[in-house]
């Protein structure tokens, strides 16, 4: 194995683990709030907006993840039936669309993130609420450069019988 396949295995191990930590993270903090209005009457005031941003880095890690392992949502009906060049060609063109438009959500989320800077109120402690945002810009141009990356590298064989 090369050093960039290494490189490349650890920040799959990376965004791997992040995941799995914000999700634990989420699922404990959930935990923690339930516990404390059912046997406190109480709870925590940030926590609900914290939940609200970790669903929202959860969802766009997962689709990163998904989108590494060509595992999101494809229509791939037309390719199983084309021949390998023009499978190939279909194959590119289909990702290249795929990031573009999520090349385009990164703008509209980087212009979203522009315009809560504008006017910050507080989100959680001295975090303006602009920072939890960035998700959206992140995780976007991520699947967008995927797949770009994607659409010049071999598509994986074509799945018999659906998978």
């Amino acid at each position: 194995m090369g050093v960039a396949a290494r490189w490349l295995a650890r920040l799959h191990r990376a965004e791997d683990g992040l995941l799995a930590g914000l999700l634990g993270a989420l699922l404990l903090l959930s935990l923690a709030q339930i516990g404390l209005r059912v046997f406190f009457d109480t709870g925590l005031a940030w926590a609900e907006p914290l939940s609200r941003a970790g669903v929202l880095w959860l969802a766009l890690l997962g689709a990163l993840g998904a989108t590494r392992g060509h595992r999101h949502i494809a229509i791939d009906a037309l390719p199983r039936l084309l021949p390998p060049p023009a499978r190939r060609v279909a194959w590119a063109i289909a990702h290249l669309g795929a990031a573009a438009c999520c090349a385009y959500l990164a703008w509209l989320g980087s212009g979203l993130v522009g315009i809560e800077r504008e006017a910050p109120v507080p989100f959680v402690g001295a975090i303006p609420s602009w920072v939890p945002m960035l998700a959206l810009p992140a995780g976007f141009g991520l699947m967008a450069l995927r797949f770009v990356l994607s659409a010049v590298a071999e598509p994986p064989p074509a799945a018999e019988g659906g998978a």
